[in-house]
């Protein structure tokens, strides 16, 4: 009993720990974002000039890039919703497309730190393989 008591004790001073080491989220952005009525490629453009310290320019461009994008999801929803699979292959492609348009438009470093707000960390950004 004294183990398993010593051990969830661990435990909780492990998780608490951990969760101060965590990096402090985009709060700020979030808040910009709860008081204005924004449709989903406004909110990611938002999103991407904040993260990504986007010039003005930059920032025009990648707003229409994810306007086009969001107007291509929800068609590939719509037309292959009865579908999974070809759904799966088209919103693959769409997303391949929109990654090679941004490498026009952003830096390397935007590019590795797009990547990230995308959770694709471990992954090529375009592959020759990926179709």
């Amino acid at each position: 009993m004294k183990k398993s008591l010593l051990i969830l004790v661990l435990v909780l001073i492990g998780a608490t720990s951990y969760a101060q080491r965590l990096h402090p989220t985009d709060d700020a952005l979030d808040m910009v974002v709860l008081s204005m009525e924004v449709d989903g490629p406004t909110m990611a453009s938002m999103e991407m000039k904040e993260e990504l310290s986007l010039t003005e320019q930059q920032f025009n461009k990648v707003t229409q890039l994810n306007n086009s994008r969001y107007q291509q999801l929800q068609q590939a929803e719509a037309s292959f919703s009865t579908d999974p699979q070809s759904r799966s292959k088209e919103l693959r492609n769409i997303q391949l497309k929109n990654d090679r348009n941004l490498i026009g438009v952003l830096t390397q470093k935007q590019l590795r730190e797009y990547q990230k707000l995308e959770g694709r960390l471990d992954s090529q950004l375009i592959t020759e393989n990926e179709e």
